[in-house]
């Protein structure tokens, strides 16, 4: 399997505050959000989000378009076939700050982001026990 089509074949679970939703792909995680600088903000983009049943997490997500809470977000990145993730990222202080092409279907309680940006103060990779 090539790079680029294992690539396109993950997906990511986002949890915040015990909820999870889905998102296509995610930029900016990795090695230049690993520790954070003292007052650095760091930036993800989340990208194709899919909010089923998760009115908290729904509520965060579009709280970008108001007045948006902090909070501490986990990120992990899931391949096809496999229940484990294979890599697991902790956002602190998260918040949205922007939101574009998003749409709520009030029949089956799904909400759908097209892009989501998201700034942590710090970023740090889980280490599997």
């Amino acid at each position: 399997m090539t790079d680029s089509v294992d690539k396109a074949s993950r997906s990511y679970s986002v949890t915040v505050s015990g909820e999870r939703f889905t998102c296509a792909q995610i930029s900016g995680l990795g090695p230049q959000g690993g520790l954070g600088l003292p007052g650095q903000e760091l930036t993800l983009t989340l990208d194709d989000c899919v909010l089923t049943d998760v009115p908290g997490a729904q509520e965060w997500a579009l709280s970008a378009e108001g007045l948006a809470e902090s909070c501490d977000v986990t990120i992990e990145e899931m391949v096809p076939d496999s229940p484990t993730p294979v890599t697991t990222w902790h956002l602190h202080d998260a918040k949205p700050d922007g939101i574009a092409d998003h749409s709520t279907t009030a029949s089956n309680h799904e909400t759908r982001i097209g892009r989501l940006t998201v700034h942590a103060a710090k970023i740090s990779p889980v280490t599997p026990q």
